[in-house]
């Protein structure tokens, strides 16, 4: 989603890539990362601020209103792939030194059919069953959860999940996370909720507060090899532009708890509408990679964060 709040009346005026569906011109669609200087003071405090990039796509206009992202490990470097309010899903391999190519696609319904407007495309969240291979993905226009049995590019499945209340208009599946032989699901207006994924049934899981008043949660995701959850907040206001909060989550029984305050973003780092968050195992501790869906006709942005203790 675009950023709430404060922003709602500055989005409709900016339209942007929250207004008309984007469109592909060039199948050769490439990828070149842009470095941006950082200067972390605060880095002895919390996780360091490694690398900071802009996201420069060429050959394509589908490169945009990006919400989550995953961070495969491989031989050979790593595998990204993203999901956008529009509904399509994109991969690529992470070289800073690029260009590298872009692949893209669009997620569809179970008869391999486009879902057609900005309502049903909205992607929000997604993630992968270690078990499964099943991919997630949450919608917050027409708000439900999709099956991806044979990945984003295959049919999906809308899960027949029950307990959920009724969401705000655009406010409502905004994280996403597997947890055991659960979804753990967030909404962005406040509540979390754990779903079985062999009944389908929803029941909310008791406490936790939002970092501070105006904030929002924004995306889930797995910490390793741990049962601990990421939980990445957005905060934005004209006034005083974008800060995010990352906090490491533990499920407590019927509860969530708050661990750890991991970092915050805010000047003089560079400060987005960071939707996306996802981990990667180092032998020191985690990588974690932030992803933005940038305010008006500003760039992507990733974040690569050195959490050193992992704890």
């Amino acid at each position: 989603m675009r950023v709430a709040g404060g922003l709602i009346a500055l989005g409709l005026f900016l339209g942007g890539c929250a207004g008309a569906e984007p469109r592909a011109y060039d199948a050769s669609a490439t990828l070149r990362f842009e470095a941006i200087e950082v200067s972390d003071p605060e880095a002895g405090e919390r996780a360091r601020l490694r690398s900071a990039y802009m996201l420069k796509p060429e050959g394509t206009s589908h490169f945009a209103g990006l919400s989550d992202l995953l961070v495969h490990p491989k031989a050979d470097g790593l595998r990204i792939e993203a999901i956008s309010d529009f509904g399509d899903h994109v991969a690529f391999d992470f070289r800073p030194e690029g260009p590298v190519a872009l692949e893209i696609g669009v997620l569809k319904d179970a008869a391999l059919k486009p879902f057609g407007n900005k309502t049903l495309s909205d992607a929000e969240d997604m993630a992968v069953d270690p078990e499964t291979g099943d991919y997630y993905v949450s919608f917050e226009g027409n708000h439900r959860v999709m099956r991806y049995a044979d990945g984003l590019a295959g049919p999906g499945e809308v899960l027949p999940l029950s307990g959920l209340p009724k969401f705000p208009d655009n406010q409502g599946l905004e994280a996403l996370t597997v947890h055991g032989r659960n979804l753990i699901i967030g909404a962005e207006t406040g509540g979390f909720w754990r779903c079985g994924l062999t009944d389908y049934v929803c029941r909310q899981l008791k406490g936790l507060t939002t970092p501070g008043m105006g904030y929002a949660l924004v995306s889930l995701a797995p910490l390793g090899e741990t049962d601990d959850l990421l939980a990445l907040y957005r905060y934005y206001t004209p006034w005083t532009g974008a800060r995010s909060v990352l906090r490491r989550l533990e499920v407590d029984g019927d509860s969530l708890r708050l661990k750890k305050t991991i970092l915050t973003i805010k000047p003089p780092l560079p400060h987005d509408n960071y939707e996306g968050v996802a981990a990667v195992k180092t032998d020191t501790g985690y990588d974690l990679y932030l992803l933005s869906d940038p305010i008006g006709d500003g760039p992507t942005r990733l974040l690569i964060f050195d959490w050193a203790s992992g704890g």
